[in-house]
């Protein structure tokens, strides 16, 4: 029973050493983009692990073609998140500063403070140069280039990629993993990006006869096997059972935090802890912005679906009220030959001024609830997208 289901059965603690010990190991886009979010020690830590394990680290095309396409954007992400801390430290400082309202300083306290503030805002500053000077000139890009020079598989033509496409639309539409769940948030045929890369790895592990390791800080189900109470039991079954079938070789995956921490254990080094502690808290920090967003974007739909239909109302109310003006002006051509008309028509006036002010409140009503949206929408834009 084991071999004919052996997607759902957590791998061994000897099946996961032999896949390091004579597997190799893939990364995920997200797992080289990161890079530029960690400490420098952290960082340096992760580059030097790759580097001892290069005889095993492959990077699929895609991976590359990914990484190439959103590093400068990145960068610019970094940069920008120091220049955000530079003012938001710089606003705490001025309000610390007003000597006409609460909080009240001591004199000695407001000037250590201002120590304190010119010493953080110059690092911050630094950082933040050290970013802008990535767009020029990248260390991290170069390394990564040396890391997987003659690492990186073959290039899929046109005629390759179409047929996985053709073949992803399938897949979707039946909920096959990876990558159905981009097709909410991604257009086009990059929707596609994470089958693409699959492809490739079942082909690199076909052509090496090798089980496979991928390095991924991917979260989302079309990857991950995760049971109702949110713990997570390995790779996706259907991934496990498609790789052996296909290639005939094992599949694991690792985040980041677990690469780092089981790949110095297997080259029998102390385990950086700092490290890990660090990638951890970048990942806690994500999820918490990831269910900000979620949150946000809820309540923007919300205000959206509430403007529409206040939309709608108002545009029966001004097409009523441009038909009762009408009829209204009718009423006074007509008054001449037919009397009582005039009296009926000035009584309409009445009900067509509550009418205008019942629209003027719609009005109010969609003005104030764009500017709530527009709020929600300028904080949301604010909150890192993972």
């Amino acid at each position: 029973m084991k071999n004919e289901f052996i997607g759902y059965r957590r791998k061994t603690e000897e099946e996961i050493k032999n896949i390091w010990e004579n597997g190799i190991i893939c990364f995920d886009t997200n797992v080289l983009l990161n890079l530029y979010r960690y400490s420098d020690s952290t960082r340096s830590i992760i580059l030097q692990l790759i580097e001892k394990l290069k005889d095993k680290v492959y990077l699929p095309y895609q991976v590359a073609l990914e990484f190439n396409r959103n590093r400068y954007e990145t960068i610019s992400e970094q940069e920008q998140v120091y220049k955000d801390y530079i003012i938001k430290i710089n606003q705490i400082q001025t309000d610390l500063q007003s000597a006409n309202k609460p909080p009240f300083l001591l004199s000695a306290t407001q000037e250590n403070l201002n120590k304190v503030v010119e010493e953080v805002s110059m690092e911050l500053e630094t950082t933040r140069i050290k970013y802008n000077d990535y767009l020029k000139s990248d260390p991290i890009f170069d390394q990564i280039c040396i890391l997987f020079e003659t690492k990186i598989t073959a290039f899929y033509d046109d005629e390759k990629l179409n047929a996985i496409f053709k073949d992803g639309e399938e897949r979707f539409k039946n909920k096959i993993p990876p990558g159905y769940e981009d097709e909410k948030d991604k257009e086009g045929n990059r929707k596609y990006g994470d089958l693409v890369l699959w492809s490739q790895i079942i082909e690199l592990a076909k052509e090496k006869n090798k089980p496979v390791l991928l390095v991924t800080d991917e979260r989302k189900k079309d990857w991950w096997w995760k049971i109702k109470d949110g713990r997570n039991m390995g790779p996706r079954q259907e991934l496990i059972s498609e790789i052996k079938e296909k290639s005939n070789v094992d599949f694991h995956m690792y985040s980041s935090e677990r690469f780092l921490s089981y790949g110095q254990e297997f080259l029998q080094e102390n385990v950086s802890q700092e490290a890990v502690k660090e990638i951890v808290e970048l990942k806690n920090s994500d999820l918490e912005n990831l269910k900000e967003r979620n949150y946000l974007k809820h309540k923007i739909s919300r205000f959206q679906r509430e403007i529409r239909e206040q939309q709608k109302s108002l545009e029966e109310k001004e097409k009523y009220l441009e038909e009762m003006n009408k009829y209204q002006d009718d009423m006074y051509s007509n008054s001449e030959k037919f009397p009582d008309m005039q009296e009926h028509a000035h009584n309409l006036g009445y009900s067509l001024s509550e009418q205008i002010e019942a629209a003027d409140e719609i009005r109010n009503r969609i003005a104030n609830l764009k500017k709530m949206r527009n709020h929600l929408l300028i904080k949301y834009s604010s909150i890192r997208n993972e």
